[in-house]
Order: C-alpha cells, then structure tokens, then sequence
C-alpha cells in the first residue's frame, strides 16, 4: 500500500511541475533558514555544557552592597575566598581559580616578540573542572610543575610549524623560560573560557607576595569555581557565605561584602550586570527568543504557502478524489495519501536544503559570528535536525490539505460541484503571512535607524582618528612625559595625551564613592579616570565651568573635574571650589576645579553615569594609554615613527595601538549581527511568500478566466480588470497591517528597550513596511493579473 502511496505522489509531482517547483523552492528555502537559525540558537544555549561535570560547576560572583541603591556585581573575587569555602562550607568538593592579566605578553621567538594576548593563568587542577580536549601531553600532570604551558592547536603551529612541540621552552620576557607541557584542540566557540596560552600559576607562585596573595582577602583578581557534591543544595551553601566574611574580613560586614554561586552554563547569557568578568563576550536571551520566533514564522508562512496552494487545486483532483471514494476509498486512506505526497516533496526540498546549507554556511557564519561546518564528526547530527524539520514541515503543512481534500463528496466531486470553505481560509493563511513580513519589516528598519543612530550620535569628544597605545611598562610609567614628548615630535601627531582610561572604554573602569562631607553617610559612587592636562584638549571634551589641570604635580594631585551626572547625583549648585571626598585608599579631601559636558565614555547601551576626572597623580588608579591626534597621509610613516619612540622606553614589549573608533565600533558587533540577520530573514520571508502568492494568483486567474473573457465582452477595459484582480490583494495587505502594527511596534519597543540612548520609532517605519509589502504583492503577482487581463475573449469563451 505505502508503495502505491509513494508512486502515486510521484506521478502527482510529475503531472503538476509548476506547483511541485514553487512547493519545493518555497520548503527548501524554509528549511535551510529554519535549521541555520536553529544551528544558531542551539550553539548559543549550549555554552560551556560540553564540560561533563558543568551541572555542579558553579562560578563565585561577588557583590557589593555598601551602597544599597547601587549594588555592584563582580565576576571575580580575592583569591583567598575559594580556599575558605572549601575548608570551611560542606558541599564542596573542589575549587580552582583562574587568572587573567591586563595586556598581553611577549614571547621571544625566533629572535622576535611574538604578542599574545588571550593568555590565561590556572591552578594545578583546572582540568579537573574543565574538560578541554587534549591532543598531546598528560591532563593530570599538565599545570603541576612550575614553568609550565600549555597551547591550544593553533598557537602550536604558530610557534612550531610541523614540530612537536611537547618539552620545547619558550622564553616569556615578563618571567622565566617556560616548558610546553600539553597541546590542547582549539577551544570550542560555545565556551566561555577562551585562550590559546595556558600558564601554571605554580610559575609564578614562588615570585614575592605569590603565596601570600593567593591567600588573600583584599586583593583581587581571582576568577573562582567551586564543583559541589551532587547532593548538595546551593541555597544551602550560599546561607554559610556570611559567616566566611565575618571570620576571614575584617574591613567589611556580611550586610557590605556578599558572594552567590552562578551556575557555569548560566554565564554566558546572563552576566548582563555582572562587572570583570573573564569573558567579553555575552549572550542575550532576547536575540536567542527573537532568532527562536524568526525561525517559527518562516516555517508557518512555509506551511501556508503550501497549505494555500494544495486548497487552490482541491477543483482540479475532485473528480480523482470521487473515483477513489467510489471504488472503496477510505477517509484513513485519502489522509495518508495527501500526506505523503507532502513528505515526498518535503523529502525533495530536504535534498536541495543540505546542498544550500553547504553553500550559505560560511557566508552566515560571517554574518553570525560563528564558525559552524559540516564535516564527518557532525553530519549526522545535523542531517537529523534538518530532517526533523523536513518532516514537521511536510506533516504540518500537508495535516490541513489532506483533511479538506478527504472530506469532499463522490457525487459532487464527478460533477464538478465542489464547495468548501478553502478560499476564506487561504484568504485568512494570506493575511497572517502579510502581517509576519510587515512585522519583519518592521524590525529590519527599526534595527537599521538605530545603527545609523549610533553611528551618527555626537559623543561629547573627537574621535577621528585617535591612535591609542597601551602602556605595558613599568619604565614607560615612570618616564611617561619624556615618551610624551617625543611622541608628538613624530611627523603626523598633532596632539598627545595620557590617561588610565579613554572615552569609549572597553576595559573595566575604577569606581570610587564620594561624600559631600567627611563625616557624611550618604556617598555617591562613580566612576573614575585620571587624565593629563593635554586631555581635554586632545579629545576636545567642552568644559561648561571653571578650569583644566595646570600640570602642577603637587596641586593638581588633590582636584578633580566632574561631569554633569556627578554634579547632579551630588547636588551640587555650585560646584566650583567645593571640597569631596573619596573612598578610595590614601585619598584626601578633593577640591573640584572644573565641570565638563556629560560624554559617552561607555556604550550608548549604558545611561551617563557620574565620572570623576582626576589628575593622571592620583591615589585611585595609575596611567594606562597614550592618545594620539594624527594629522598624516602617510599612516605607515608616522606608525613607524611612534613604534621607534615606544621601543626606546619599553624594551621588553611590542606596541600595542588602535584606533578609538575601530574599538568604539565594537560595542555594537553583535547589534550589527542581528540587525544583519534580521534584515536577511525579512527578505527571505518575502521571497517565500512571493512563491505561495505566484502560485495562488495563477491558480485563481485559472479559474477566473471565463469570469474575464464574460466581462471583457461586456466592455470592461484592461485596467479595469487589472484593477479588480488587483483589489482582493489590496484588502488583504491592508488588513494585515493593522494586526501587524500592535506586535511590530511592541518588538520595536523591546528591542530598542535595549539602548539607553535611541532613535525614535516613528509612524513612518510602519508605513514604509506596509508600503512595501503592498508594492511587493503588486510586483509578484502583476505578471499573471496584465497578461490575464490582457486575454482573448474569443480564446476563453470558444468552448462554451
């Protein structure tokens, strides 16, 4: 039976060629979007489970609640802390630490240094947390002996070519030689430890102050893991935390200093607040729903299309379908046969999805930020989700068709009397597939004006090419003004200033709280950069009232500079002149000499908050960056020139230099992505639908052609008739968009929900979109409608 099934599909596809075409283009387009979203959305909720224990691995955030209106959230903490939840908290079995240095490091190689900067630090027992596959050396032994490190399969052939290897030492210029003791497969994308250089902490255990800061309670640095028993309650762990602060801290109260346990496949996506953590990249749980919903609307307006066109051609196999009945055909039967005939197309589309999916994955990868493939390891499995997703589709799509088909009549099936209430159903099916590309569409604009927003948004400072050259150096530090100096000697620098941070920060930035009055209780906590006096010309920040720093090391030592957001959370009227004071260790009273407009030293994700500016001689925090004016046409030359004068002051390190906008452009990489994506799915959604309206508009004017032939003979003109073919689908857009508007504009909201500082959603968006879904409609089905008006009468009514 399920043989005849199968012929009999075939033959159906065969006879009807055009509406097996459009069938098949329209589910193998679906299917690939669907199982590429899919592969994305699967990769994202999948971070860090490929560890066998990550269900009882959890990282130590820190909080601090001094000041209880502005809790503060930490991923790392004092190294100390693990060792006491270990000793002192039951539940846990293990703990172990990782470390990440700012900047990068040098390795001589081969009479050269070679910059690594995604290096990590770890204890001895890292790979009992973590299992990261190993392609030489030994797990157990790889961290235990001091000099000890690591490489991913990548820095290998970096380093040594062909070469093994394990046992071969590397000089690192900031300690000793170190030893290759193991050599890791590249890391998975989906995890959020990433490096291509492991180092032994044991390296630098022994240097001064190692033991005794791997103990302690007030510095920082320490990205902690704790594995608990099984059978352990986190809650009931958590409980004991405040009695480690009270025994082990003595200048903090459990009420200011707190700690939680986040389960390790929980950071990527939701360390949203969460300060110094070890990774830069972080996840969104609303792209993941979003991405999610792309992926169900294109497979229902997929499903439509085919829903709509198997209704459409109901009158053309009426009388096969009453042959059947008559001869002793059963309902059951008639099911089963529609269905397969879905699955055998879906089957045909699923064929020509794999060989799509090959074609368009390194260009999504691009768009994506990922690096998916289809290779031996994971055919497998990814044919299986595409298959899956082949068989819902062919089974959901084919479910509707089947059981209107089987319902018909055998008597009125032979005479060619069929009426069912299809076509207000595929009116109904037309309108929902209006209404998702209006609200794609929607999307797209909303997310492309924000971009464009972003792009155009005046900061409050000069950006335009601004070099920024880390300081890696202590010597640099020391004799940073003598560097300065020669520095903008260099042909092409215009001007030339030093600071801890820049506007635009990506890196994480000192905070301090202020008080009005010493004795005070209430405190404001800020941010905090200390700037040169070139600064605020350098970077042309507008400074509203009073005055820059002299260059005055001794006086300029005590004063600060505000921005706006800071005199405002303080209260201050008149601000000039008036004494604060900080929080922060050493620090005195602080005179305040100037207030600069608010600038956007973060993302335009993040509102302006308080920023105090001190001098780069501070008590809080040290030089960091030099900037740059460049002012050149020959960029290679006045590069050369900047690199001769770092490497007269840090003899040790490579320069390492962007450009601020490159760096500030990063912030809103994976809003480009997703607008990208979005934009991408809008199309596609369209050209879908484009193939359904195609095949039903032919089916319609196939049915209507005596219906024109009548009125053409009764004097109607051609564009009367182009008009009242057009009209149907006029109704139809129009309708659609008024369900369309109230979820496009609630996603518009929640998405630019996002961004503290955006543009506004205008009524215009929403006309665009409706404008250009009807402009499409028109366009796809105008071929058919001109030349259908445009019939001889003679030929359509010969017959009758």
């Amino acid at each position: 039976m399920l043989k005849n099934y199968f012929k009999i599909a075939l033959r159906t596809l065969i006879k009807n060629k055009t509406y097996a075409l459009i069938n098949i283009l329209g589910l193998s387009v679906g299917i690939t979007c669907a199982s590429l979203i899919l592969f994305y959305v699967e990769d994202e909720l999948t971070y860090d489970q490929f560890h066998s224990q990550h269900e009882n691995i959890y990282r130590i955030v820190e909080s601090d609640h001094s000041d209880p209106s502005d809790v503060q959230y930490y991923g790392q903490t004092s190294p100390g802390v693990s060792n006491a939840m270990l000793s002192d908290v039951p539940g846990i079995d293990d703990r172990t630490r990782v470390f990440q240095p700012g900047g990068h490091i040098d390795i001589l190689w081969k009479g050269d240094k070679e910059q690594v900067r995604d290096y990590l630090i770890a204890d001895h027992n890292f790979f009992d947390f973590f299992d990261f596959e190993f392609i030489a050396g030994n797990k157990e032994s790889a961290l235990k002996d001091k000099n000890s490190i690591i490489l991913t399969e990548s820095a290998a052939e970096r380093f040594f070519g062909k070469e093994n290897p394990i046992g071969q030492t590397m000089k690192w210029t900031e300690l000793h030689d170190v030893k290759v003791t193991a050599v890791l497969k590249d890391l998975p994308d989906n995890s959020h430890l990433q490096f291509s250089v492991l180092l032994s902490f044991n390296t630098i255990q022994e240097e001064d102050g190692g033991d005794e800061y791997l103990s302690s309670w007030r510095s920082y640095g320490a990205h902690s893991y704790v594995l608990l028993n099984p059978s352990t309650h986190v809650q009931a762990v958590e409980d004991k935390f405040p009695e480690l602060v009270t025994k082990y801290d003595k200048r903090n109260t459990p009420e200011e200093r707190k700690f939680s346990l986040q389960k390790m496949e929980e950071i990527y996506l939701d360390s949203e607040d969460i300060q110094y953590g070890i990774t830069e990249a972080k996840g969104n749980a609303f792209y993941i729903k979003l991405f999610v919903g792309i992926a169900v609307f294109i497979m229902i307006v997929v499903c439509i299309n085919y829903v709509n066109l198997s209704t459409a051609k109901s009158t053309q196999r009426a009388k096969e379908i009453g042959l059947r009945k008559v001869s002793g055909a059963s309902k059951k039967q008639l099911i089963s046969q529609f269905l397969i005939e879905s699955i055998v197309l879906a089957f045909f589309s699923f064929l020509f999805s794999v060989l799509l999916i090959e074609i368009l994955l390194p260009y999504f990868n691009e768009v994506a930020g990922k690096t998916f493939d289809l290779n031996q390891e994971n055919i497998l499995n990814i044919s299986l989700i595409i298959f899956c997703i082949t068989l819902f589709l062919g089974t959901a799509s084919g479910f509707y068709p089947a059981l209107v088909l089987s319902k018909l009549q055998p008597v009125a099936s032979l005479k060619g009397e069929v009426k069912t209430n299809s076509m207000n159903v595929r009116s109904s099916l037309v309108v929902v597939q209006f209404a998702i590309s209006i609200v794609m569409l929607v999307g797209a604009i909303v997310i492309y004006q924000q971009m464009k927003f972003i792009e155009n948004k005046a900061l409050g400072f000069d950006q335009e090419n601004m070099l920024v050259v880390d300081i890696n150096s202590g010597n640099v530090r020391r004799n940073f003004e003598a560097m300065k100096s020669q520095l903008a000697q260099v042909p092409g620098v215009e001007k030339v200033a030093t600071s801890s941070r820049v506007p635009g920060e990506w890196k994480n930035i000192s905070r301090v709280d202020f008080k009005s009055h010493q004795a005070s209780q209430d405190s404001v906590n800020s941010y905090f950069m200390c700037f040169d006096e070139q600064m605020l010309d350098t970077y042309q920040f507008e400074l509203l009232e009073g005055s820059n720093f002299t260059g005055n090391k001794v006086t300029d030592s005590t004063k600060v500079i505000l921005n706006e957001a800071a005199v405002k959370a303080m209260n201050l009227e008149n601000p000039i002149g008036q004494t604060i004071y900080l929080s922060a260790r050493n620090s005195g009273p602080m005179q305040i000499i100037g207030v600069v407009k608010d600038f956007h030293y973060q993302s335009l994700h993040n509102d302006i908050a308080p920023i105090a500016l001190g001098y780069w001689a501070n008590p809080v925090t040290a030089i960091d960056y030099f900037s740059l004016k460049l002012n050149t046409s020959n960029f290679s030359e006045t590069l050369a020139g900047i690199n001769a004068v770092h490497d007269k002051f840090d003899t040790s390190t490579s320069m390492e230099w962007h450009f601020l906008d490159n760096q500030i452009n990063n912030f809103y990489v994976n809003d480009q992505r997703i607008g990208q994506l979005f934009g991408i799915g809008a199309v596609i959604m369209l050209i879908i639908a484009g193939f359904g309206l195609f095949g039903i508009t032919s089916y319609m004017i196939d049915r209507r052609k005596k219906e024109i032939g009548v009125r053409k003979v009764l004097g109607s003109t051609g564009i009367q008739l182009v008009a009242l073919l057009f009209k149907s689908y006029g109704k139809q857009v129009l309708i659609a968009f008024g369900v369309a508007a109230p979820f496009a504009y609630l996603f518009a909201s929640e998405w630019s929900s996002l961004f503290t500082y955006k543009e506004t959603i205008s009524v215009v968006v929403f006309l665009v979109a409706g404008l250009v879904v009807m402009l499409f409609t028109f366009l796809t089905v105008s071929y058919r409608v001109i030349n259908a008006a445009r019939l001889n009468p003679v030929d359509v009514l010969k017959d009758e």
